[in-house]
């Protein structure tokens, strides 16, 4: 099979049509056909990203979505899924385009409940509810008393596991970071100097 108006084969390894480009959910040259619950997510569960494309999907239709400035970053490492993505980071993104991705700044002045619930939570869809176009009161409740309950029961001791995982990840995230950006400036660096030569 062939991309409509182009000669290039779809589909990873050429076996499947891939899902389109704005967030594998709309093709802009067609906006108003959306391929929701199609991305398969590395943890976490299909319905409630739907339900967040499906928010997203409104909300580009209506013309609130801006242009995206930079490329997405949920893909997953090894590429053996074309439609494969980090649960939580596609989540994310997917909400902060069109304002429903809560603040730290805004849970913290209206419930310590709702942000330990959600820093130590995963990305449940009533955290999309929030703020933004699909805000409900009832999100605000389930945040505060249900989803904290998730992370209570775990214990005080998985709570300082979770936190330590999260901050030995950050702390490798942003070493890789500083390691590419110095590998890059020595690499230009290098390269520059023998442009001179």
């Amino acid at each position: 099979r062939r991309r409509r108006g182009g000669d290039e084969p779809t589909g990873a390894r050429g076996s499947e049509d891939p899902l389109p480009s704005q967030h594998l959910i709309v093709d802009p040259s067609e906006p108003r056909l959306a391929f929701l619950g199609f991305v398969r997510p590395n943890v976490g569960a299909i319905p409630p990203m739907a339900e967040l494309q499906a928010m997203w999907w409104i909300e580009r239709l209506r013309g609130r979505i801006p242009a995206r400035r930079s490329p997405p970053s949920y893909g997953l490492l090894g590429r053996k899924l074309a439609y494969g993505v980090d649960y939580g980071n596609y989540m994310h993104q997917l909400a902060a385009e069109f304002g429903a991705a809560p603040s730290l700044t805004t849970l913290y002045s209206r419930s310590w409940g709702a942000l330990t619930s959600y820093c130590l939570g995963q990305a449940y869809i009533s955290f999309f509810r929030l703020q933004g176009p699909f805000a409900n009161a009832e999100a605000w409740r389930v945040a505060e008393t249900e989803l904290l309950r998730t992370v209570t029961q775990r214990g005080f001791l998985a709570n300082v596991i979770f936190v330590l995982t999260i901050a030995a990840f950050g702390a490798l995230n942003m070493g890789s970071f500083f390691a590419e950006r110095l590998f890059r400036w020595a690499f230009g660096t290098l390269k520059s100097g023998r442009r001179k030569e």
